[in-house]
């Protein structure tokens, strides 16, 4: 074996054992995720054999909770294995940019592992991937999605692969898109790339078209049948995965400059801004470059173009709805870097300022105190919930999680009582009521304090609070870290 060959494989031996390390390490130590409970809780009842929509509410696309699903019939139902498979697509997504970076950018060993690792240890990724979401699963078959939709646009000249590349490119995107809707901007970048390829004249008409029909005839199998199967025969997923998003569009309540604006300095906070920078130095390359090169590095910047496009829709916003963009702007942060180095003079310069602003980016990632965190008070009002209630008796609150930490059922409509749910009146007091009642719920629990953001958001709160005091008697309260947990159990 050549020093050089041992060199490299040490190399790579030592990044994946530092990131396979890191990203177990503690990985159900804490609890405080409330989205993530709700889809904890959906993949324990699909389990069970219930059917998303149908028997409970979910408001995200379906393939996720199925895989959670059949991760807890497995495993058993708990956090650990869950996450888990969250770290190991996560793991993957950083594999394939790896090997795109490689493969299709012609990066050195070294610049695709800075590819890989600056995406994977960006706070919002690293995180995101310790967690059940099912932004995770999206984020890792959109980037097989681009890593064959590169493949179509390295084909040989004659393009006699490029056809098939895009129909496996497709099929990818529909999966990342039946894992959650997002997903979908990956087929519209790659289209929008095809449709500009053609206008341009740098590939024929009849190719690109080509390439277009077998990528939405793969996109069609993995996302438009399952989805077209599911709005026929399972009721409440028009609502679910429509009328829930159309609500929440309506509900946006902030002018647009002020919304657009706030969401451009959220992106470009301290943990995204070397990513940028290393992305925009490739431009320099993006100049010089010929051909596929070219090409492969006009698709990054399309697609992550379209991965950003929620930033300018009136709608609610958090930075993981446009995480997808780190993985075509992390494989053009490596191409950068590789300019730099190549051009010695504004690399003397870049790459320091370059090295510092990564480090401060990676420092919230790496911080010890975070990864380590472990929460009790969730822990205690899981166990208070399990004290006080049997199997089958009906527990209402803020967050699932604890619901699904219990092993007791929540009233199926009230599944997610998200902010938006909240807010767009999907969700009212009354309808609460009306299910405490009906079931009958034993045991309810109401987060307060600043924190609270979820039954806190109901316009009729005092109404809920009258009712609870009326039918139900205060029990406890446990503190989870930043929340105070109300419990009121039902008067016999």
């Amino acid at each position: 074996m050549s020093r050089r060959f041992g060199g490299t494989g040490l190399g790579l031996l030592i990044f994946w054992g530092i990131a396979f390390v890191l990203a177990f390490l503690n990985l159900s130590g804490y609890l405080m995720n409330d989205d993530e409970g709700t889809y904890l809780y959906a993949a324990w009842r699909t389990g069970l054999g219930e059917v998303p929509y149908r028997d409970f509410s979910l408001v995200q696309a379906p393939l996720d909770i199925y895989l959670g699903a059949g991760v807890f019939r497995l495993f058993g139902a708990s956090v650990l294995p869950a996450r888990a498979i969250s770290v190991l697509f996560m793991l993957g997504s950083a594999a394939l940019i790896y090997l795109s970076a490689r493969r299709h950018l012609k990066l050195k060993t070294g610049f695709a592992l800075a590819s890989a690792g600056i995406f994977f240890f960006n706070k919002h990724v690293f995180f995101l991937g310790r967690s059940f979401m099912p932004d995770v699963p999206m984020i890792f078959f959109g980037a097989a999605s681009l890593y064959f939709a590169l493949q179509a646009e390295s084909a040989d000249p004659a393009g006699r692969r490029g056809p098939k590349a895009a129909a496996i490119s497709g099929l990818m995107a529909g999966l990342s898109a039946l894992a959650k809707l997002n997903g979908g901007l990956v087929a519209a970048g790659y289209a929008a790339f095809l449709l500009i390829q053609a206008a341009r004249r740098r590939q024929p008409w009849k190719t690109a078209a080509a390439k277009a029909a077998f990528f939405a005839g793969g996109f069609a199998i993995s996302f438009g049948i399952p989805l077209v199967l599911f709005l026929a025969f399972v009721p409440g997923t028009f609502d679910s995965l429509i009328g829930f998003h159309a609500a929440k569009e309506s509900a946006a309540g902030v002018t647009y400059a002020a919304l657009l604006l706030r969401r451009l300095v959220q992106l470009a906070g301290n943990h995204n801004y070397a990513l940028a920078a290393g992305a925009l130095a490739a431009l320099f390359a993006g100049r010089a470059s010929e051909g596929r090169e070219k090409s492969a590095r006009s698709l990054l910047w399309t697609i992550a173009a379209a991965s950003l496009i929620l930033l300018f829709l009136p709608s609610r916003f958090f930075i993981r709805y446009a995480v997808f963009a780190a993985v075509p702007l992390a494989l053009l942060f490596g191409a950068g870097l590789e300019t730099l180095f190549r051009r010695k003079a504004a690399g003397r310069i870049a790459l320091p300022v370059l090295a510092v602003l990564t480090l401060l980016c990676l420092g919230p990632t790496l911080s010890p105190k975070k990864i380590l965190a472990r929460d009790e008070g969730t822990r205690a009002a899981a166990a208070f919930i399990r004290e006080n209630t049997g199997p089958e008796d009906y527990v209402f609150g803020d967050d699932p999680f604890l619901n699904f930490l219990a092993r007791r059922p929540c009233p199926p409509r009230l599944v997610d009582v998200s902010e938006a749910m909240v807010t767009a009146g999907r969700i009212t007091s009354a309808d609460i009521i009306a299910d405490c009642e009906r079931l009958p719920v034993k045991l309810v629990f109401v987060e307060s304090g600043a924190a609270a953001h979820h039954l806190a958001k109901l316009a009729d709160l005092a109404r809920l609070r009258g009712y609870l005091l009326d039918r139900y008697r205060p029990a406890a309260a446990v503190q989870r870290e930043f929340l105070n947990v109300e419990f009121f159990l039902r008067n016999k």
